[in-house]
């Protein structure tokens, strides 16, 4: 899976400021941003104590970029207060994360990373190697604590439940005494909302680039070109035949997708062997770490499975461009993008119950951190899944359950975003009807954006929705056939403050098609639509518009 790391925070449940689990890179000394992304398999408490050389408990206090560390890196003086397993020589260490800016310019983040954060007190599990402490597994090894209700609670991946802090650390310590006893750490998570959900989620440009915040896209696609994907020899170990056709196969499924204008092509194989954060004009599949670029190795209990970087150009001196036929939102543009497996993959791949299924998966997956796609769900940037994203193949963590490269809707939503049809007031093939275009008087918002929309019955009666009822200047209602009976709430909000874009809510409550334009200004448009007979989706999208 594929993680971006960006510069962006959030709110915390207990009101502080914490790192906003999305991230990429900023610009090397060519300018070229790479964006980092991880799939895993979430490991159990036990094995995390198990693999983990050192688990220690303290504050952050400071961070500096890291030097002689090779990929851009940041390094954090944790202040220890307890040491749960290992030893650390006096009451500070270094723990260094990927992320950050390197020598040249150059920066790179992890998407989906949680980054640390001076004050952040914080779990660890470390793993020790030339004088500083990384965690494992990523931010698998991370926990934050934060307080709710007054209970001091330690919160890690979503997917996770929170732990009661002072219940988690004597658990851990009995287990490395060697005394079991159940897992009664365990808490709810207290009410109220701690993330925005959406229901598909781009790659973005970090704050530290010179054009930040914007999803990164293939303009050759736009050009009716392909881009290239080449492997390397021998094949993935512990998947039948190497692995080869599953890389086809997953290449077809982004390909066959009506709605958008994706074209990937198998340039073949190469007997060389690829470094994933090297520029080098190839677009690359490695296996097995074969560098040694990801620390660690994949484990019996749990782990990340494979990562890919994406380069993009992020300096003054490149302009972004708007994407044809979602005129409304501008994008930088992917120079290139490789991925490898994780040491220790074989083992795990071997082990599922479909290997050739699971390998598709895991390079379907990666494909799609590749075109510019995050994780809709299943990190902490994205937050728990629900009934759509849970099943769709970029969520933060693998199925396994020989699906396969199947792209569900909220995947298809997300291609189609960053590489739609031409006409941009033509829905996606499947979606909405085309033989209408809104014609009335639209519902104007603060900002002056303009909402129309058009619909069509069942029976083949084709309108235009009408304007109900102005809630406020940033929201209203839509109509079909009854003033009394509101068919659709929109609403365009100001979060230029939060994120530096005009944020757009649907939420229908019809199955009748539609097609629905907000425009704002010559050229720029954002369509959201419905088939016939299917319940419309609501559909909120943070990044709509971008300030001006």
């Amino acid at each position: 899976m594929q993680r971006v790391v960006e510069s962006r925070r959030r709110r915390r449940a207990d009101g502080r400021e914490t790192a906003l689990v999305q991230a990429l890179p900023l610009a090397a000394a060519l300018f070229a941003a790479p964006a980092a992304a991880i799939v895993y398999v979430l490991p159990t408490d036990t094995s995390m104590v198990e693999r983990s050389p050192v688990i220690v408990f303290g504050e952050v206090r400071s961070a500096l970029p890291a030097s002689g560390a090779g990929l851009p890196s940041t390094d954090y003086a944790v202040e220890v207060e307890e040491v749960l397993k290992g030893f650390v020589p006096g009451g500070t260490i270094l723990v260094r994360q990927p992320g950050g800016v390197g020598p040249g310019g150059v920066a790179m983040r992890v998407f989906g990373l949680p980054m640390l954060a001076e004050g952040d007190r914080v779990l660890l599990f470390l793993d020790p190697a030339e004088g500083v402490y990384r965690p494992v597994e990523f931010g698998l090894g991370l926990f934050f604590e934060f307080r709710a209700g007054g209970r001091e609670l330690l919160a890690g991946e979503p997917n996770r439940q929170p732990r009661d802090a002072a219940r988690f650390r004597r658990w851990i310590g009995d287990r490395v005494a060697g005394v079991e006893r159940p897992s009664d750490y365990f808490e709810d998570w207290p009410d109220g909302t701690l993330g925005l959900a959406e229901p598909f989620r781009l790659l973005r440009s970090p704050g530290t680039c010179f054009h930040d915040g914007l999803p990164v896209r293939w303009r050759e696609f736009d050009r009716g070109e392909r881009i290239g994907v080449t492997v390397q020899a021998g094949g993935q170990p512990g998947v039948p035949g190497g692995g080869l056709s599953e890389v086809r196969t997953a290449i077809r499924a982004w390909n066959g997708d009506p709605g958008s204008r994706v074209n990937l092509v198998l340039d073949g194989t190469s007997s060389r062997e690829f470094l994933i954060d090297d520029v080098d004009g190839v677009n690359s599949i490695s296996y097995e770490d074969p560098f040694d670029e990801i620390d660690g190795s994949y484990g019996d209990g749990g782990g990340v499975l494979a990562i890919t970087y994406t380069f993009f150009y992020c300096d003054r001196s490149t302009p972004p461009q708007s994407i044809p036929g979602n005129e409304a939102v501008e994008a930088l543009a992917i120079v290139e993008a490789n991925m490898t497996t994780q040491d220790g993959y074989q083992e795990w791949v071997s082990g599922t119950s479909n290997p050739r299924r699971s390998h598709e998966e895991i390079i379907g997956h990666e494909l799609g951190h590749a075109l510019g796609i995050g994780h809709p769900c299943g990190d902490r940037a994205s937050g728990p899944c629900d009934s759509v994203t849970d099943e769709a193949l970029m969520r933060a963590r693998v199925h396994a359950d020989g699906r396969g490269a199947d792209l569900n809707s909220d995947d298809r939503a997300a291609v189609r975003a960053l590489y739609p049809v031409p006409d941009r007031f033509d829905p996606p093939p499947g979606q909405g009807f085309t033989q209408c275009r809104p014609r009335t008087a639209p519902l104007v918002f603060e900002g002056g954006y303009e909402v129309r929309m058009c619909y069509e019955t069942p029976a083949g009666e084709v309108g235009d929705a009408k304007a109900g009822i102005w809630a406020s200047s940033e929201s209203g209602l839509l109509w079909f056939f009854s003033r009394g009976n509101a068919e659709v709430l929109i609403k365009v909000l100001d979060g230029c403050r939060f994120n530096g874009h005009r944020w757009v809510f649907v939420a229908p409550v019809t199955d009748v098609a539609f097609n629905l334009y907000v425009t704002h200004g010559e050229g720029r448009t954002w369509s959201h639509h419905n088939r016939q007979g299917e319940t419309a989706a609501a559909r909120n999208d943070t990044s709509a518009f971008r300030c001006e």
